[in-house]
This record gives C-alpha cells, structure tokens and sequence, in this order.
C-alpha cells in the first residue's frame, strides 16, 4: 500500500514539474494574444503621457499669460476652477481605481483632445485680448469692472439679465440688467471712466437715467435714480459720483438697475465685476443673481 501511495506521489509530482517546464518553454494562444495586448497599452500609455506633458506645458504657458492680462485690466489675479465650483478629488479618486486599463487610455485620449482645443481656442482668445491692450484706444480705467456702489455688500445682490419675474405684472419678462438694492441716497458712483451720452428724468419706465460711454463699445447705465449729478457730454472717471439710488420709474423698491451694454446688446455685469470683488464673492454673487427669480423692475 505504502509502496502505491508513494508511486501516485511521485506521478503527481513529475506531473507538476512537466506542467510548470511546459508553461515556461511554451505559451498558448491567449496568453500571446494578452502578452501583445499589454504591450500595445504599455506603448500606446507612454504615447499618451508626452502628449499629456506637452498639453500641461502649453496650458502653463497660456495660464501665466491669462494672468498677466488679466492684471492688467482688473489689477487682480484670476479666480480658479476651484474656487468658483469647487471639487471632490476623493470622489474622482474612486472612480479611477473602479476603471479599467482600456478605460483609463480612452478617457485620457479623450480629455487631452478636448485639452488641445480649449488650449488652441484660449490661445486664440489671448491673441484677440493682446491686440486690443495694444491699441492705442484702450484704457483700463475706462473699463466698467467696480460696483457701481460704495460699501456694497453680497446681501444686495439681486437678479441680473435673463428671463424674470415682473413684480408688477407676475409674468416672465426679459430682464436687461441687475438689480442691486440699496437704501434710498446711496451714492451711484461711474464703475469706469468716461463720457455721458444720455440723462433721462422720466416718471415711468426706467426713471431718472444716466448712460456712460466708456470706448470699445461699452457702455454703462444706472437707472432709477432720484438724484443726478452730471450732464451730458460730461467727461467722468472711475468712482465719480453720478447719482443717488431711488426708486423713480416703474422700480419695485429703492434699487438701483445696473447694465452693461458691449456693442449695444445687453450682458451680464456680474462678469465685469473683478475689479472689486475677491473670487470667493464673485462667485457667491454669480450663483445669487443667476437664480433669482423676479427682478424689482
């Protein structure tokens, strides 16, 4: 008995010694095909990895850039991705470990194409902005980029350009502008230099009314005044006093509408609001008047 044991033990064991020669000489077909499959990813990875370096190169570059000009005109830093919307690096983290190899090399290809796009398209943009710095047109004090209130805090912010409310008639309505609620007096200063094309004292609409040409095709308008100081033609530079808020016209409350017109098209002025608000209040600012629903005009 002994004697048999010791033969299917050693049968078993030469067995095992044949099995392991075999698979170290010889490889069968799946393991020459996952063998090429790991070679092609391994080559097809470090492809992907210089094109990531020379895409996070050229990215470097346009952000040194984009700050650069972007200090020039609002004599501050820009804000961050991360500091208007945020991010959740550990949620990101464990999506990256569920996924596979093959997922991993395509979303990269598909991330660094959509890279090299917004990179060429932001250079596009940079060339456009270097062009106007360098005209002999442009003046960054006439740029409309402060509150067009002194001592403004967050807590006014109300509803900027869009599709609100009316409070009078309840219906949507297309919004022109952004209300900023302020007591009754408040000094209405001009958010940049330059010359006043238009003062209206009109009982209905939008009230006592000034209108200020800053170049470039940018105006600026602050409506519903109940005092006006300035007259047309009338040279200003940034921070003068050009009214007081009110409540004249068709307004709600005491507010003061604020617009900013490029090419005389209505857009939001909380974008052109850097020059005196840190990232943080831009961007609370941003969500407030973005989601109220009735404007107070």
């Amino acid at each position: 008995m002994r004697s048999v044991l010791k033969y299917i033990g050693l049968s078993l064991l030469a067995a095992l010694i044949c099995y392991v020669a075999y698979s170290l000489i010889f490889t069968s077909g799946r393991e020459r095909a996952l063998m090429a499959e790991n070679g092609y990813l391994s080559e097809h990875y470090d492809n992907l990895l210089e094109r990531s370096d020379l895409v996070d190169d050229v990215l470097e570059g346009l952000e040194l850039r984009d700050r650069q000009i972007y200090n020039n005109i609002f004599d501050i830093d820009p804000p961050t991705a991360e500091m208007l919307y945020g991010s959740d690096p550990e949620q990101r983290l464990e999506q990256f470990y569920a996924e596979s190899e093959q997922q991993l090399i395509d979303e990269s290809g598909a991330v660094l194409e959509g890279l090299c796009s917004t990179a060429a398209q932001v250079d596009r943009q940079i060339r456009a902005i270097n062009e106007q710095l360098e005209s002999e047109n442009f003046n960054k004090n006439n740029f409309p980029s402060v509150i067009p209130l002194r001592n403004f805090t967050i807590a006014q912010t109300g509803a900027t350009v869009g599709r609100k409310i009316n409070p009078f008639f309840k219906s949507m309505a297309v919004h022109t502008g952004i209300d900023l609620m302020a007591a009754y007096g408040t000094e209405v200063i001009a958010t940049g230099a330059g010359t006043v094309v238009e003062v209206l004292r009109q009982g209905g609409g939008m009230g006592n009314m000034v209108i200020i040409d800053h170049g470039n095709g940018l105006r600026s308008v602050y409506a519903h005044l109940s005092e006006i100081y300035v007259a047309i033609n009338q040279k200003v530079a940034r921070g003068k006093v050009v009214g007081k808020v009110g409540a004249s016209g068709a307004a709600f409350t005491t507010t003061l509408h604020y617009e900013v017109r490029k090419s005389g098209r209505a857009v939001d002025p909380v974008n052109y609001f850097f020059g005196s608000l840190s990232p943080a209040t831009y961007s609370e600012m941003l969500l407030i008047a973005g989601t109220a629903g009735q404007s107070l005009d």
